[in-house]
């Protein structure tokens, strides 16, 4: 739904004209800024207030019209309570704007907002009431837990006037409820930050009101095991395991704002852990801006994709706590490009008023892990604390400066976590390489373990299934056993000058098939080579490895022309070119149009096409070599192959 259609969500209330009237002189600029970041945050809102009163008569739970329930996201009735969570931040955001909105229809006027805000609190954690999202167990980690930081911060975030406007016999059930909250420690992951944030809002409130209580000896332990994910020399990142070393977007969507949110609440009264946690996400602030490329894209990489724009999270409550070291125009553009180009594919359902379980309408379901529910998606919704930044900021009134990738080339690496971002100014485009990439269980396969990510070129992917999908990968087939294999773990990795070399180990069935996989990067194109150690009951096996994936829409066709050892694919539509080279050890080309039997595998595009190389192991030792080009924007053909000539010579 693109600007000004969310107007269409709500067929009474919202019609009431355009969004804005006429802005005064002194405040035209902020408004027109501002204008963009309401209609976003105000078609969501108007839709989870439809389907919320659709759910239940106190809007405490909230069905979303043909998402996925879980039991674990639904509170005893039955009904889904995530998504009402998820939307609280914003909400109390939004209530708490004092500029002038008078153009607006009534029910979200921000008094009517905290209206409805306030009975939620007063509602939702009342055993009495029929949509009580009930008590968290004591014997297992649970998705209330996770819920209830945002419960506790959107609370404390709304304020000592509103706290006191709800009935201490409420106060007493919410303080009850978010207690149960953290009965079960989980501090192996940035799920610590979850309980530490609970127990930091019910420990502040309850200098004032004596039906708060939180545990102090909980949150430090919380805030050691979290210190412990940390390594010194790491650029602000965090491991989201302590064992495998996964370095992902949670280092976004969590780690930087929740420090931040615990900062808030309670830091000044712990000034050493504050200023530890602090430190950090100043660290990590530096390089964020080169994840995003011209288009508002970031590489995509990893689970949770469908938080979407929770990225600009992290550096929105930095820059509101003065840890932003970048200019505030240039935090603008960065947020809203993202939410923009999030926006554009289809994020938003405006018929059913609700954030999509997938990226796009045509993208795989896939991309939904299985914790995911239909409230999920709003992860995203922390991002509109934007809204409470004031309207006389640099942040409204400045002018917006041009991303890392739109001023020139980069290459920016992360020592500590072994990867590095590059930019390329000409095409917009931003690559993500990690040398030894890690995930925390197998069914994330593709979505850690592609060799570069790009924020150009969506990935392929499939969840638990057997089959492997070959873009960006190298992937092996026993036809006899009719087994798949690819890269899980790493065993070795690091960077190198040009891209990265890591040793990575393919276990087929009985077969444990070594690789050590040079990947360079070599301006726009990528050299890989692969040396192969294979026992000797591996000689047969069928050998696979993809380009990036050229997505495609329903309808669009891509040309194809191949010669001797060179495949090149084009989208008619859009320009886009994908072409790969085959070196030693592949015997033929393909184009791939589907995994198995499903061809809705891309996480944007609803169909796509690889080009796939093939061979077989025929000994115990190969080296496998090839070079690929993948361009949105591609360079003029002749050009592109007189350099790739250029570099298989040296071959």
């Amino acid at each position: 739904m693109r600007r000004r259609d969310f107007l269409k969500v709500s067929a009474g209330a919202m019609a009431a004209g355009l969004l804005w009237r006429e802005a005064g002189a002194a405040s035209k600029k902020a408004a027109a800024a501002h204008e963009v970041f309401d209609e976003y945050f105000l078609a969501m809102l108007v839709g989870f207030l439809k389907n919320a009163r659709a759910t239940s008569a106190d809007l405490v739970v909230c069905d979303y019209p043909e998402g996925t329930k879980l039991k674990s996201c639904c509170t005893p009735s039955g009904k889904t309570y995530v998504s009402v969570a998820r939307m609280l931040p914003a909400m109390a955001e939004w209530a708490r704007v004092k500029r002038d909105t008078k153009g607006l229809p009534a029910e979200v006027q921000p008094g009517a907002v905290e209206e409805i805000l306030l009975g939620i609190y007063s509602k939702a954690f009342d055993p009495k009431r029929p949509d009580f999202w009930g008590y968290a167990p004591n014997n297992k980690p649970t998705q209330l837990s996770v819920e209830a930081s945002l419960v506790a911060y959107a609370l404390w975030r709304l304020g000592d006037s509103f706290v006191e406007r709800i009935p201490s016999e409420q106060r007493t059930n919410i303080n009850a409820w978010l207690s149960s909250c953290t009965q079960v420690p989980e501090r192996t992951s940035n799920h610590a930050w979850f309980t530490a944030n609970n127990q930091a809002m019910r420990l502040e409130l309850g200098r004032k009101w004596k039906e708060f209580v939180g545990d102090e000896a909980w949150m430090i332990e919380d805030l050691k095991a979290l210190d412990a994910l940390y390594k010194p020399n790491n650029d602000g990142w965090y491991s989201d395991s302590p064992d495998a070393g996964v370095y992902d977007y949670y280092n976004f969507y969590v780690f930087p704002n929740f420090s931040l949110y615990w900062s808030q609440i309670i830091g000044k009264r712990y000034p050493e852990w504050d200023e530890k946690f602090r430190g950090r996400v100043k660290e990590f602030l530096q390089k964020t801006p080169y994840f995003f490329g011209a288009d508002g894209w970031h590489p995509l990489y990893g689970r949770s994709l469908i938080y979407r724009w929770t990225l600009v999270t992290g550096p929105i409550v930095g820059y509101q706590e003065g840890l932003w070291p970048h200019s505030a125009g240039l935090l603008r553009r960065m947020v809203r490009k993202n939410i923009e180009c999030h926006w554009d594919v289809g994020a938003f359902d405006a018929d059913k008023g609700k954030l999509l379980e997938t990226l796009s309408p045509g993208g795989t379901a896939d991309i939904r892990e299985n914790y995911i529910d239909n409230g999920h998606p709003y992860w995203c919704m922390p991002a509109f604390g934007m809204l409470g930044i004031p309207e006389t900021d640099a942040f409204w009134t400045s002018e917006e400066e041009e991303l890392p990738v739109e001023k020139a080339d980069f290459a920016v690496e992360f020592k500590g976590p072994r990867m590095r971002v590059m930019g390329n100014q000409r095409t917009g485009e931003v690559k993500w390489l990690q040398a030894f990439p890690a995930a925390r269980r197998e069914t994330y396969r593709d979505k850690y373990m592609k060799f570069v990510a790009s924020s150009a070129f969506p990935f392929n992917t499939l969840q638990g299934k057997e089959q492997v999908p070959a873009d960006q990968m190298l992937v092996f087939y026993d036809p006899n056993a009719k087994k798949w294999a690819g890269r899980l773990s790493c065993d070795l990795g690091d960077l190198t000058e040009d891209g990265a070399l890591t040793e990575w180990t393919a276990k087929l069935g009985e077969h444990a098939i070594k690789v050590r996989t040079r990947l360079r990067i070599l301006g726009e194109f990528e050299e890989r080579v692969h040396e192969i150690e294979a026992p000797e009951g591996a000689v047969g096996i069928e050998m696979m490895e993809g380009s990036y994936p050229m997505g495609l829409g329903e309808g669009e066709e891509v040309a194809s022309n191949s010669i001797d050892e060179r495949m090149l694919l084009r989208s008619a539509k859009r320009g886009a070119l994908v072409a790969t080279w085959k070196g030693r050890a592949f015997d033929s080309f393909e184009i791939t149009r589907s995994v198995g039997e499903q061809t809705r595998v891309n996480l944007i595009y609803p169909r796509m096409a690889v080009i796939t190389m093939k061979g077989r192991i025929t000994g115990p030792k190969m080296t496998l070599t090839s070079l690929h080009y993948a361009s949105a924007k591609p360079i003029e053909e002749k050009l592109m192959l007189e350099q790739a000539k250029e570099m298989m010579a040296k071959w």
